[in-house]
């Protein structure tokens, strides 16, 4: 086996990651729902309670998409070894749920436990796995990096913590000031949000929160210009985040 990990491997992996999460959401998704209200709202249902066949077809490719784009930019800023495998597995998983996530949040406001938190889960074990291998893979290149090939993985882990206290203490804020805050589903996502883009770089993690909030920002003066909605209506702040992440994840590398 070489020290580096080819191209095809890295596609191949992240995009059969994005398949398996999608296949696993279409199959579990009135159970991971959990909630009948909302599966009322949700349009594009069969009546099996499933997504139909188009909406399936949509989202699944989104996430395949994403996850080709992620994997064939972001190994230029990993380690570019086999420590980078569990890390690409990584963004497959997110990816391959990320236009699921997208399109209930925007239509029920919720972005569901059963989902993001065993993405959150799967994504911080192969984080700390891409760690251990990193620290014990021989490579010129990342040997002067403080923890060699897993500190990518590393940053990532330190940028997804970094990115739940801020949403935490934001949520907290609002709860306190009796204000709309930061959603519980928004803090839950925050971790892997931080990571992918502080994987690659410290300033990913800067470019993502940029993009989230100006589209949070741009939907609101949509509605308050197009729509005469108020200022204070709440939006689902999850498809931003999750716009931020991409944006960071795909365009970011060209800049950072």
């Amino acid at each position: 086996m070489t020290d580096q990990m080819p191209l095809g491997v890295s596609l191949g992996v992240t995009v059969l990651a994005s398949l398996v999460v999608s296949a696993w959401i279409w199959w579990r998704f009135a159970r991971l729902i959990d909630d009948e209200a909302g599966m009322r709202l949700l349009p594009g249902l069969a009546g099996s309670g499933r997504p139909s066949g188009f909406v399936t077809s949509v989202l699944t490719s989104a996430g395949a998409v994403l996850a080709w784009l992620a994997a064939f930019v972001t190994p230029a800023l990993l380690s570019r070894t086999w420590a980078d495998l569990p890390v690409m597995i990584a963004f497959g998983l997110v990816a391959g749920a990320t236009g699921w996530l997208f399109w209930i949040d925007t239509s029920i406001h919720r972005l569901p436990n059963r989902i993001v938190l065993p993405i959150t889960g799967a994504v911080v074990l192969l984080f700390l796995v891409g760690v251990v291998v990193g620290v014990f893979q021989e490579n010129s290149a990342t040997d002067h990096q403080w923890a060699g090939a897993g500190t990518t993985a590393l940053n990532g882990l330190i940028g997804g913590l970094v990115l739940l206290l801020v949403f935490l203490v934001l949520n907290v804020l609002g709860a306190v000031l009796g204000r709309r805050g930061m959603g519980g589903g928004d803090v839950k996502l925050a971790v892997v949000v931080g990571m992918l883009p502080a994987a690659l770089s410290p300033f990913g993690l800067v470019v993502a929160l940029v993009v989230m909030n100006l589209s949070a920002l741009a939907q609101v003066l949509y509605a308050v210009a197009g729509q005469g909605r108020g200022m204070r209506e709440a939006i689902a702040y999850g498809p931003h985040m999750l716009v931020g992440t991409w944006t960071a994840v795909i365009i970011g590398p060209v800049f950072l």
